[in-house]
């Protein structure tokens, strides 16, 4: 990694660029940008992000890019190979528990809970009840009809039998 720092510093010199005008240019700190000009990986703590930035950089100084990307995954192939599996396994742990208590205290609001869907009835249902109250609404019709028309037949059969009595 000091390799690719180094190359990096002697082509901004090289051109004649300050350092903070190509940190103001990347859009990171002065810091960040010594760091990576003195190899300081652990100065980084998101490895994609030290990758992006050397990409970013090594485009910026016109170093060819592939190369530098190459020599960067063969120093991360070689530095992660060196850390212990117990190590590696603990942190996967450590990331583990703290997503869960994340999760656990997180606050719920109603932009970001999980909408549970409703059981939606089919049409077949809604048809069956829209028809049973129809064929109920019909039959009452029908037996107000026939009640009030034997009603009348009634009252028309009495007011002919007074009439001729």
């Amino acid at each position: 990694m000091k390799d690719i720092g180094i190359v990096f510093k002697e082509k901004r010199e090289e051109i004649g660029i300050k350092m903070d005008e190509a940190a103001a240019d990347l859009e990171i700190t002065t810091a960040q940008l010594e760091n990576l000009e003195d190899g300081n990986v652990n100065a980084f703590k998101d490895i994609f992000f030290l990758k992006e930035l050397i990409k970013k950089y090594a485009k910026y100084l016109n170093v060819n890019e592939d190369e530098v990307i190459s020599e960067f995954n063969d120093f991360v192939f070689d530095y992660t190979s060196r850390i212990p599996v117990e190590e590696i396994e603990a942190k996967v742990k450590e990331i583990e528990k703290e997503t869960e208590k994340e999760e656990r205290t997180r606050v719920s609001s109603p932009y970001t809970k999980k909408r549970v869907k409703k059981a939606k009835l089919k049409p077949v249902f809604y048809y069956s009840v829209i028809t049973i109250i129809l064929v109920t609404v019909t039959l009452i019709l029908l037996n107000l009809f026939l009640t009030n028309k034997r009603a009348n037949t009634t009252i028309e059969r009495s007011f002919v039998i007074n009439e001729l009595a």
